[in-house]
């Protein structure tokens, strides 16, 4: 789920004008804010105990950090997708699945099962918090590095 911040967009813009070395700190703070909601939905994500649960979904669940270092995503995409991380996590209504012999199975439906936003809202408050510290100190040491070269 993206958190939607204002000024987003500017602020990357900003933060890409700016030295590798001073921008390493916002990088490992997004990656270290994406690692703790990793871990924890990870933690949460229905696993063995559950009857019909393969294992599939934990082993497939990624933590992704963007080329810039300065997105972090929690999720399963890609070929090598967890195809069913939706129904786990908001549940299915009961249907019918066509087969291709003819056949229809009832489906009875399955109730959510969230991990994954829970474990967003746990953390939202304070990985902003982090990136926002991390980003005034990158902002610091530019505006101290420009104050220097008069």
């Amino acid at each position: 789920m993206a958190s939607k911040i204002t000024g987003g967009r500017s602020l990357q813009a900003a933060l890409r004008k700016l030295p590798i070395d001073i921008k390493t700190g916002v990088a490992q703070a997004v990656a270290q804010a994406g690692a703790v909601i990793y871990a924890d939905a990870l933690a949460a994500a229905p696993g063995p105990e559950h009857p019909y649960a393969t294992g599939e979904l934990k082993r497939k669940l990624r933590l992704m950090i963007s080329r810039n270092g300065l997105q972090a995503r929690v999720g399963s995409w890609g070929k090598r997708r967890a195809r069913h991380i939706h129904l786990v996590e908001f549940g299915a209504a009961p249907h019918d699945i066509r087969m291709s012999d003819g056949g229809v199975i009832h489906h009875p439906g399955a109730p959510a099962q969230p991990f994954l936003f829970p474990a967003y809202r746990r953390h939202r408050a304070q990985s902003v918090k982090l990136i926002r510290a991390a980003v005034n100190e990158a902002l610091s040491r530019a505006a101290a590095r420009q104050g220097g070269k008069s």
